[in-house]
């Protein structure tokens, strides 16, 4: 039995005329007889009673009838749709991101698949950089931006951009411009920071801009989650340095003074990714970047 002849049962059952149905479905009259009389031997049952004035749904036609109309929409569109999986035009991804891309090139990426792959279902998520390698290699997360490299087995990392850090401060807050920064105006500020690894390339060029006015930050609160650590400022609960990119928020009671440090942002997945839908989205990632 085949979606074929279910349609072409369903069909039948519907005009109950031979000849208007094969015209309909752009078949002969035999080709149709042929695929009703195989469905009926196959299924052991008598579908229609056929005379020569007209054709009439059996009791066991009707109850078909009735349970297989509402499934043979469900199943073409099931076949179109594994046919644009296999396409890689649908299906779904797990994206990770860090949230200073929020605001700028992930809504750009987004809308360009949303254009090119309508079918392609983009799950977005947040995951602590320390596990984000772990994740892609256990098919948790399909491609993932990161402003931490990665140099090892099975994924590969890409450097596509960098961004300036930036001075984070509550609106009110005494230090207008990048001239007022320096060892005295920062000495005695609390800071809220994302939580890092020494010898990290994003920790080292934050140390960067630390060690140029020579002091320590006296850390009162760490976060992985830009979006919190604006609140806390906002709050005058300190200071940050985080990517300049999350000035694009329009977070409200916060300024941004945006500093001569740059922090890469790198692409991860896997090596040898052999999924048509995931290969789609990083062809057209790495394009547009």
């Amino acid at each position: 039995m085949t979606i074929q002849q279910i349609g072409y049962f369903l069909h039948l059952s519907e005009e109950l005329h031979y000849w208007r149905t094969s015209y309909k479905m752009n078949v002969t009259q035999s080709v149709l007889s042929r695929q009703i009389k195989s469905l009926e031997d196959e299924l052991q049952v008598t579908l229609f009673q056929r005379t020569n004035r007209k054709v009439e749904l059996t009791a066991a036609g009707k109850f078909l009838q009735q349970q297989w109309k509402p499934l043979l929409g469900q199943l073409e569109s099931a076949v179109r749709y594994a046919r644009k999986i296999h396409k890689g035009e649908g299906g779904s991804i797990v994206l990770n991101h860090p949230g200073s891309i929020s605001y700028d090139i992930l809504p750009a990426l987004l809308n360009q698949v949303s254009a090119m792959y309508p079918h392609i279902k983009v799950e977005l998520v947040q995951h602590k950089h320390t596990q984000e390698i772990e994740l892609i290699k256990n098919y948790q997360v399909d491609i993932s931006f990161s402003r931490h490299p990665y140099d090892g087995d099975l994924v590969t990392s890409k450097l596509v951009r960098t961004d300036n850090l930036a001075l984070v401060l509550p609106t009110d807050h005494p230090i207008r411009k990048v001239a007022d920064i320096s060892r005295k105006t920062l000495k005695n500020e609390r800071f809220i920071l994302t939580t890092l690894t020494d010898g990290e390339a994003f920790q080292m060029r934050i140390s960067e801009f630390f060690a140029q006015y020579r002091f320590q930050p006296n850390i009162s609160f760490e976060s992985d989650f830009g979006s919190i650590i604006l609140s806390l400022v906002a709050r005058g609960l300190g200071i940050s340095v985080i990517p300049y990119s999350y000035s694009l928020a329009g977070h409200p009671g916060v300024r941004f003074l945006q500093l001569p440090f740059e922090v890469p942002l790198y692409l991860h997945w896997r090596t040898n990714e052999d999924n048509k839908v995931v290969r789609n989205i990083l062809d057209l990632i790495t394009t547009a970047l």
